[in-house]
């Protein structure tokens, strides 16, 4: 009789086995693929943004929640922000050295620069331009000493604030706008060189930032100080006893985001980019413009029109006029001989 049942040899069996273990790992291998980037997406999402100082408000208040709520509608998912603030300077020194930002905004292109010399940024990245705010004069309420423009800052006995050069965005923008309220009319580097160091040698408290100046300027430091102003308005709005004199030539501070690409996961990108989007938005623009930010082409109705406004274009260049400016004649000449007033008396620390 013949055996109906044929038997299955060693090696089929092998085979078959090796074939079921083969598509168990394919099948493992790709279930932990797809799982580990996935797990990301089931966390809450987190954007970390370095920010200069005097947009601690509007940021705080106003940017991060409504561009959280717009997120978080969009992507069915929580967003958390957190938010480092302090002198522009400072911060991109502290993000070339491997400070975790997202999202740096800075009060100048120059310090963009910086993290394009770090390596932190892609090279294809641009930085984006979120809007602007004049150079100001703050005075003691009822300008007593009559301040008009900027010469009135060199006058005898006048004790001036001002942000620090080394640190502080509002430092050097203010070195600009001193400069090129003298140098434009007529060119002349020495009248405006003249201008800067007779302004400098009323200067006898320095702040690290635009805030921190303020401050003091508040603590009753000082007979007058220079600062945007926007953060002028914001004063003013919590009621500081201060007068702002906005003179007739006057440079216009430009400040930009940029996202700092070192620090991304191609996951966190898009966030970081939306963010950006946001704050050139119709909404992010109308946000700042609520916190005295006035928009780059400077055509806002709600703000009073600017008589001779100037920017660092006018100077030629970030690059150009730092190093001339600050470099050469403030850090050189200027700065060797400042007659400084400890900051201790008004900050309550003794000596």
């Amino acid at each position: 009789m013949v055996n109906s049942r044929q038997e299955r040899s060693p090696i089929s069996w092998v085979r078959a086995v090796g074939w079921v273990l083969g598509i168990a790992l394919l099948v493992a291998c790709l279930y932990y693929t797809i799982r580990t980037p996935l797990a990301g997406f089931n966390q809450i999402a987190t954007l970390r943004v370095y920010a200069f100082s005097t947009q601690q408000e509007v940021l705080s208040q106003a940017i991060f929640p409504a561009f959280e709520q717009t997120w978080e509608a969009e992507n069915h998912k929580d967003l958390m922000i957190e938010a480092v603030y302090g002198p522009s300077g400072t911060l991109a020194g502290q993000i070339n050295l491997g400070a975790p930002a997202d999202v740096a905004i800075l009060s100048n292109s120059r310090h963009i620069d910086w993290l394009k010399i770090g390596k932190r940024l892609n090279t294809k990245d641009e930085a984006t331009l979120i809007g602007a705010t004049p150079l100001v004069i703050l005075t003691r309420e009822g300008n007593p000493l009559n301040i008009q423009r900027y010469s009135d800052l060199a006058q005898p006995g006048l004790r001036l604030v001002h942000a620090d050069p080394r640190t502080s965005g509002m430092g050097e923008w203010a070195i600009l706008g001193v400069y090129g309220n003298a140098y434009l009319p007529g060119e002349d580097a020495e009248v405006g060189a003249a201008q800067l160091k007779a302004i400098w040698q009323n200067v006898r408290l320095m702040g690290t930032s635009a805030r921190g100046s303020l401050a003091l300027f508040e603590l009753g430091a000082g007979d007058a100080m220079l600062t945007y102003e926007q953060d002028a308005l914001m004063a003013l709005e919590r009621s500081v006893p201060l007068e702002i004199v906005v003179p007739e030539r006057t440079i216009v501070a430009r400040h930009y985001a940029v996202v700092v690409a070192d620090n991304l996961a191609w996951r966190e990108r898009p966030i970081a980019e939306a963010f950006i989007q946001f704050l050139v938005s119709d909404q992010g623009q109308q946000i700042f413009s609520q916190y005295h930010f006035r928009p780059a082409s400077l055509s806002n109705p709600a703000f009073p029109a600017l008589q001779s406004p100037f920017t660092e274009a006018d100077l030629g260049g970030w690059s150009q006029a730092y190093d001339s400016l600050v470099t050469n004649l403030w850090e050189k000449e200027i700065e060797p001989g400042l007659q400084l007033e400890p900051a201790s008396g008004y900050l309550g620390t003794g000596e």
